[in-house]
């Protein structure tokens, strides 16, 4: 496999079938990316079907001693709905990318905000996958109000007693709020998210901005961090302008 001098680079792309009587067949080709001269890590993702009939998607790092340590990455993320035992299909192509200073520990790391409106009542998940570069972070949300609403990560892993206690956005190192402002914008900018009339919204978002390992931008520093989804959408400005807090979720590593 070629050599990138510039981190590593993972592509996940196949619609493929797989026999019901295979014991463990790797159904997606496991991508190897051959050692970053810039100090990247050897990893691979490997889609596969197992004995128990289970599919299981498996992103492996490779250890100092050339063994491989592997973490099982959520299924539904990765494969159709129509995804069954025998026949199923990959759901999408995605692109990671590794570069100087990511923390190999954390690759494959995931966490979880189950997310809440301010009666208690759930409003479903938000997944956070750590990648080889950034985070991959997927809004699965039920019971929001049709329309656009600001999305953000918030400094303070609380939601208790109200939505106050998570603070204002992550924001670290101080750089200042909008993904748009010319003076540039925190980690806990992200772009707005979408509600459709039955309530639901079905977000991806990318970020190389925050981490899930270790580093002045990790979300779990002293006092953790929270999703928060707010009435109004975000002005993407200095000014966030995007108004209540109408769900909140803790972060919690898995």
């Amino acid at each position: 496999m070629p050599e990138f001098s510039k981190g590593i680079r993972l592509l996940i792309a196949a619609a493929v079938t797989a026999s019901a009587t295979v014991i463990l067949f790797a159904v997606i080709a496991a991508i190897n990316a051959g050692e970053s001269r810039d100090g990247g890590a050897e990893v691979r993702i490997q889609a596969r079907h197992a004995g128990s009939g289970a599919t299981e998607v498996a992103l492996q790092v490779r250890n100092a001693d050339r063994s491989w340590s592997e973490r099982i990455l959520p299924g539904e993320r990765f494969l159709l709905a129509d995804s069954e035992s025998g026949r199923w299909r990959s759901s999408t192509a995605i692109r990671l990318e590794a570069e100087e200073g990511v923390d190999p520990a954390a690759i494959g790391r995931t966490a979880t905000a189950e997310m809440r409106s301010p009666d208690g009542e759930p409003m479903g998940t938000v997944t956070i996958i750590q990648g080889p570069r950034g985070l991959l972070i997927q809004a699965r949300l039920t019971g929001v109000p049709e329309g656009w609403h600001g999305f953000h990560i918030h400094e303070t892993g609380s939601c208790a007693p109200d939505f106050s206690a998570a603070g204002g956005h992550y924001d670290p190192t101080g750089i200042g709020h909008g993904v748009l402002h010319e003076a540039g914008h925190h980690p806990g900018d992200t772009v707005n998210i979408y509600a459709h009339t039955d309530g639901v919204a079905n977000a991806d978002q990318y970020t190389v901005d925050a981490t899930l390992g270790e580093g002045a931008t990790t979300l779990f520093d002293h006092d953790g961090s929270a999703i928060i989804v707010h009435e109004a959408p975000d002005s993407y400005g200095a000014d966030p302008a995007a108004g209540a807090r109408i769900a909140c979720g803790v972060i919690a590593l898995d």
